[in-house]
């Protein structure tokens, strides 16, 4: 096998010497076949090279057929992604429809109820072949197709398997990993791209590191998918995605980006492409260090490169040489705008924290609230609270365990309805937004409930 795999999905390379490839995901009800289409049509006008569509149950199936036929009747041959939670049976159907399929370990066969699962060594064994089994369907059919996969691991939905015994931590993605590379090369599968997401910058990218380095030991190495999930809205989300995914890139690892921000999609890409540019014009010898900070000046006149530039270096000073402060220069900016530039790119590392941090997920179909407008009003509330942590997440899918370090939390249910968090505990039944927002209001505030 190779040491640096690489492979067509679809009309596009990944892997090995081929670019990176920036991709985005629709947050359309997929049932809703003109306005997912129509999403899709946009978000590939602003630079997305695979689009990714939520399938939740098989109801879906039919839908996402229906949209790649109305796409590929229009000529437009951008890849498409079935990203599906829960349901092997979905993921077994889409395979003979899309180009790739997305699969989440944490809950494809296993679970996660924030619950201790102390297993014997066998009675750990047998549950990783339960799962090897339960997915020989999968990835014959995908070998049937020539369909991808992509292993989705992510920090806040690992299995409770996995985090009684590796605990909550980066090298628990990996090892979350490692059992699916296994079993795709047992059953000669090798079309797989990996992730490791968490909303935690330095979680992200110790799991990603620490993945390539396993790979490397076993003489290869699979594409990667690499992002910052929960990122945000605004400055502070695309600051998040800059640290992350460029730091990683500056290091020569990554194959194919999302930037995910509570945003129309359609923002993503234009920000992810900038994001690259600014990758490509960084080097290493940049990342001056004095005293413990990182000295950058650049007069660079577009603020969002500036931006990427600027996180992309913190990332990777921080990763390389645990900096403690960041000192900005550019005289295209007032001075205060450069103060408040350093704030958001420590705060998005989590080297210091000097306003509320805001996790909060891009929504997909699975949201069934206007989360948009509901972080804006989270935001909009709570920002004068330093070191506070509240999440706003579209669904349970990775909502409560993305957020689990969040002090508080407001997660969709259904029917425009959601649940407050307090921690990992929800502290309220499905409710509507106006009341959870009262609710959250006093649990910030300590007032008697």
């Amino acid at each position: 096998m190779n040491s640096r795999m690489s492979f067509n999905i679809g009309n596009i390379t990944i892997g090995g010497d081929a670019p990176v490839v920036v991709q985005s995901m629709t947050n359309t009800d997929t049932n809703d076949v003109a306005a997912s289409v129509a999403q899709c049509k946009r978000m590939i006008a602003a630079g997305a090279e695979m689009v990714r569509l939520t399938v939740p149950s098989l109801k879906e199936v039919d839908a996402m057929r229906q949209i790649k036929e109305q796409l590929r009747a229009e000529g437009i041959e951008t890849p498409l992604v079935a990203d599906v939670h829960f349901n092997p049976k979905v993921a077994e159907a889409m395979a003979a429809i899309v180009e790739k399929v997305r699969i989440n370990p944490g809950n494809f066969v296993d679970k996660r109820n924030f619950s201790q699962r102390d297993l014997t060594d066998a009675e750990y064994e047998a549950a990783v072949e339960r799962m090897a089994l339960r997915a020989r369907p999968l990835l014959d059919i995908c070998k049937e197709h020539g369909t991808a996969i992509r292993l989705g691991i992510n920090h806040g939905s690992l299995c409770d398997r996995i985090v009684t015994r590796y605990g909550n931590t980066p090298m628990a993605m990996v090892q979350s990993a490692l059992e699916w590379i296994d079993i795709c090369e047992r059953y000669d599968f090798h079309k797989v791209v990996i992730s490791m997401k968490s909303s935690n910058v330095q979680t992200m990218m110790e799991a990603t590191v620490l993945l390539k380095e396993e790979m490397e030991k076993m003489g290869c190495s699979y594409p990667l998918h690499i992002g910052v999930t929960e990122a945000g809205s605004g400055i502070e989300g695309r600051a998040k995605s800059a640290a992350g995914i460029g730091a990683l890139l500056m290091m020569g690892v990554g194959d194919t980006v999302r930037v995910s921000l509570t945003e129309p999609p359609e923002n993503e890409t234009p920000f992810a492409h900038q994001l690259l540019q600014a990758v490509r014009e960084l080097q290493p010898s940049q990342c001056v260090v004095t005293n413990g900070a990182l000295e950058y000046a650049v007069d660079e006149p577009d603020f969002d490169l500036w931006l990427a530039k600027a996180a992309a270096l913190t990332g990777y000073a921080y990763y390389h040489h645990h900096i403690k402060d960041l000192h900005l220069q550019n005289a295209c900016f007032k001075p205060d705008v450069v103060r408040d530039m350093e704030c958001t790119i420590l705060q998005a590392c989590r080297i210091r924290m000097s306003k509320t941090e805001f996790i909060s997920c891009p929504s997909c179909g699975r949201t069934q609230y206007d989360i948009q407008s509901v972080l804006s009003e989270v935001k909009a509330r709570f920002s004068n609270y330093p070191g506070l942590k509240i999440g706003v997440m579209g669904c349970i899918v990775n909502g409560p365990g993305e957020m689990a370090d969040a002090d508080y939390g407001i997660v969709g249910a259904s029917n425009g309805l959601v649940c407050v968090y307090e921690g990992k505990k929800r502290v309220t039944q499905a409710i509507e937004l106006e009341e959870a927002m009262a609710y959250l209001q006093k649990l910030v505030d300590g007032t008697q409930l």
